[in-house]
């Protein structure tokens, strides 16, 4: 599947913002992402392991729940991976 990464987070991707990762789950593309960019890692994931809130992930542009990242994904579908901002 392709992984989108923008904004902040691509600095920890080396600026790539497209990046293909073989993988049968949306979290296990995450995790894989993760091993490959190990600055990303601690971004990416809290202590536990779980993607940080802070994050929005979508899977062909519908956004994942926590629950839902453990979704089987294939080579045609898109995950697109955003820092969520928050401000006043």
């Amino acid at each position: 599947m392709m992984v989108r990464v923008s904004g902040a987070l691509l600095r920890f991707t080396d600026y790539r913002r497209v990046i293909s990762v073989a993988a049968p789950t949306v979290e296990a593309a995450l995790t894989r992402l993760a091993d490959e960019y190990q600055p990303l890692k601690p971004v990416l994931f809290d202590r536990e392991g779980r993607v940080r809130a802070t994050h929005r992930i979508f899977l062909n542009g519908e956004p994942l729940k926590p629950e839902q990242l453990t979704r089987p994904a294939g080579d045609a579908d898109s995950v697109d991976l955003l820092l969520a901002i928050s401000g006043g």
